[in-house]
């Protein structure tokens, strides 16, 4: 397994359109969701973000999520609320996936070890923060960081082998493909 890279491709017009096809088809695949977005939620954007790391890099890759989470909560907003941590996770997101996943060979093994940081940095740490402190300001709700960690973490557990299984097959199909040039403009 090789080392993590923060190197990626260079701007071009090629891709910043892949980078707009995925972004779209990340704002898709969060948007079927399964859940209550305050508390626990599952959909099938890690795929999107997955491919957005295998294809863009870190760098695109984090500013491609960080679009996709400002279309997805104002343009496209579907009754949450808007929130910069949510968008500094999704940046996060992207630069993790980059890191892990652009010009890499795909193996089950980098997959779950990629699958666990992003789930662990974006999921139960970034997002279980981002929600505590949005309850803060609603005296209704009043969760603790430790109540809303223990309501989501079993979730993150029986999500991680499903996720790498998903992500592995679809990055492995990709890499077959070779719809992607591994060797991009650096």
């Amino acid at each position: 397994m090789s080392t993590l890279s923060f190197a990626g491709p260079r701007f071009t017009t090629k891709n910043l359109t892949l980078a707009a096809m995925l972004i779209a088809l990340q704002v898709i695949l969060n948007k079927l969701s399964i859940g209550d977005p305050a508390v626990l939620k599952f959909s099938f954007g890690f795929i999107a973000t997955a491919l957005i790391g295998y294809c863009l890099g870190p760098w695109i890759g984090g500013w491609s999520m960080v679009v996709s989470d400002i279309i997805s909560n104002t343009i496209l907003n579907s009754g949450s609320l808007f929130f910069p941590g949510f968008t500094l996770s999704a940046f996060i997101a992207g630069v993790i996936a980059g890191m892990f996943l652009y010009q890499q060979r795909i193996s089950w093994q980098r997959i779950l070890i990629y699958e666990f940081f992003q789930i662990l940095l974006t999921n139960v740490i970034g997002t279980t923060l981002w929600l505590y402190l949005m309850s803060l300001s609603s005296s209704s709700t009043g969760h603790t960081f430790m109540a809303l960690l223990f309501i989501r973490l079993p979730k993150e557990l029986i999500t991680w082998p499903i996720e790498t299984l998903l992500v592995l097959v679809i990055l492995r199909q990709l890499s077959r493909l070779n719809l992607i040039t591994k060797k991009n403009e650096k």
